[in-house]
């Protein structure tokens, strides 16, 4: 919908001035919008640093993006324009180059950005700090940001497309430039508007828009940690080992209670190393008690790690606990074989030091919880 425009001259009454259209004004896509873009680039809406026009160090692609930019927060911007959105298919073109760009460094885009304004690195280096209110260079994260600006945005599918995207995560903004033919005069008046997230509501619908992300991941990853502990469960319940499995967490570990609040068995899940850890905690306030603990199963290390050719470990954990531990590789997915690897390894570390642990537990004063067979 086009703003009402009203020309006022002196003692006059307001003259209505009339939108119009890009096709009507002999406009061109590349001479013209990206000219003035990358002349004004805040006709975007927001303070922009142009990087490079008509982008196209892309690996095994001729294609061009439109305008790469950075914005204040040090975000890389993928810009695509068009006269008129309608059938141009600008959010597919625009999904595609934010994923060529995704993996760009910040020294790449210093180097364009030196390439296409005529300065060594170190002056272009100066320059994107300058307007990045910075001392320091950022990393670039890889998801660059997308801008979608057209005379016409009346296109339901394109907004539709660009409304779920956000939904998911991907900041994806559509400008509407809509020209006005002057009275009596050859310029014309160009005005931006922000139309996807509406400028009143950005803070919000943002902050919305995060947290359903955040709570859309959550839910997946708990069904992730209920899918994979459920087969880890049936696989070492069905070996029959000194103690059962119960329940079905959504955490990123599965305990096996022995009767004490400071001692148990754990499975537990570490992203960053992509394993499983296959472990005996000790987990007392006393961190010294922990220590003893973990000193008395160290004597028997040999009988422990016998045949087992797991990496392993039996050291302190975290400011004041202590742990004897096993590692499974793991790459992000439940599967059956990887079940039934940390089943195995669980029972063995069982079967091997309940014995060893038993008279901790009851010497720890808390009454046994009977999960033996």
């Amino acid at each position: 919908m086009t703003q009402n425009i009203y020309l006022v001259s002196a003692g006059n009454q307001p003259t209505g001035v009339e939108p119009t259209a890009f096709g009507s004004l002999a406009i061109q896509e590349r001479r013209d919008v990206e000219d003035w873009v990358v002349k004004n680039p805040s006709i975007l809406g927001e303070p922009l640093l142009i990087i490079t026009p008509e982008f196209d160090r892309f690996d095994r692609s001729n294609r061009r993006l439109d305008v790469l930019a950075l914005d204040q927060a040090g975000s890389l911007v993928v810009v695509e324009l068009k006269l008129d959105i309608a059938g141009s298919m600008a959010d597919q073109q625009a999904i595609r180059y934010a994923a060529f760009c995704s993996t760009m460094t910040m020294k790449q885009v210093v180097e364009q950005f030196g390439r296409y304004h005529g300065v060594e690195e170190a002056e272009g280096e100066a320059r994107i700090l300058e307007f990045l209110q910075s001392d320091q260079l950022p990393e670039l994260g890889n998801k660059p940001r997308i801008i979608l600006a057209a005379g016409s945005m009346e296109d339901a599918e394109v907004t539709s497309c660009v409304l779920w995207l956000r939904g998911f995560g991907v900041d994806i903004t559509c400008v509407e430039l809509t020209p006005y033919r002057l009275p009596d005069r050859a310029e014309i008046l160009l005005v931006p508007r922000v139309i996807i997230p509406l400028p009143e509501a950005r803070d919000y619908v943002i902050r919305v828009e995060q947290k359903e992300v955040i709570q859309t991941q959550d839910l997946k990853e708990k069904r992730g940690y209920s899918q994979l502990w459920a087969m880890v469960a049936e696989e070492y319940n069905q070996l029959n080992a000194p103690l059962r499995a119960t329940g079905n967490p959504q955490t990123s570990y599965f305990q096996i209670r022995i009767g004490s609040r400071s001692i148990h068995y754990e499975w537990q899940i570490l992203k960053r190393r992509s394993q499983i850890i296959v472990a005996l905690h000790f987990e007392s306030s006393d961190a010294e008690e922990n220590y003893r603990w973990l000193s008395l199963i160290r004597e028997h290390m040999t009988e422990i790690q016998a045949g087992i050719s797991a990496p392993f470990s039996a050291d302190r954990w975290g400011k004041k606990w202590a742990a004897v531990s096993l590692a499974v590789p793991y790459v992000g997915a439940p599967d059956r074989d990887t079940a039934k690897a940390c089943a195995a390894l669980m029972k063995k570390l069982i079967e091997r030091t309940e014995h060893l642990v038993r008279p901790l537990v009851e010497a720890n004063g808390t009454p046994l919880v009977q999960h033996s067979r």
